[in-house]
């Protein structure tokens, strides 16, 4: 009976994951559509929960009302994913990572912060270069954030990253909820 009960279990957690790699990827829909942010960053949790569970406790603090933003929800995707690993990557023991959601004026938001050590000025200047790396060679190609970079921007939105106060670094996916905007709000 326990053999069963775990089974069972095994097969139900190996559903989700199959199910919650189809709904990151949305191999079955390649075109534009008003995506749920809040969702899809729980998708991506899920997705990358290996990388995280030992590095970091995750806070949750998303906006409910967070509008719908017209995208193609694999890439929105593509991008948090990018920025949770690497929010993991900059913990060197165990710390957090708070995910925020929210909006402004036309704009929703991303925010991801982490307990890291943040980034001294000249890694700041550069990390959305392509190829910039701060990792040990044949470690990181330096692409994930310049790619995120050029998906923000692909929607009319912005990438940006900065330092907290208290230590760690925070990142900023800004998209177009509705509308054209004039500029983005300010990260």
């Amino acid at each position: 009976a326990d053999l069963i009960r775990e089974s069972r279990d095994g097969l139900e957690r190996v559903r989700k994951i199959v199910s919650d790699l189809k709904d990151f990827s949305r191999v079955d829909q390649a075109q534009w559509q008003d995506a749920d942010l809040n969702a899809g960053i729980e998708c991506t949790l899920n997705v990358v929960w290996n990388e995280l569970k030992y590095k970091a406790e995750v806070v949750r603090a998303y906006d409910p009302s967070l509008p719908r933003v017209a995208c193609l929800p694999a890439q929105i995707n593509q991008v948090a994913m990018n920025l949770l690993v690497n929010a993991a990557q900059a913990i060197a023991e165990h710390g957090v990572i708070t995910l925020r959601t929210g909006h402004d004026a036309g704009w929703a938001w991303i925010e991801v912060e982490d307990s890291g050590g943040g980034m001294p000025p000249e890694v700041l200047k550069h990390i959305f270069d392509p190829f910039y790396t701060t990792k040990p060679a044949g470690e990181g190609l330096g692409l994930g954030l310049a790619i995120s970079l050029t998906i923000a921007e692909s929607y009319g939105g912005t990438l940006s990253a900065r330092n907290a106060p208290e230590g760690g670094a925070v990142f900023v996916l800004c998209l177009p909820a509705s509308g054209e905007q004039d500029a983005a709000p300010d990260a």
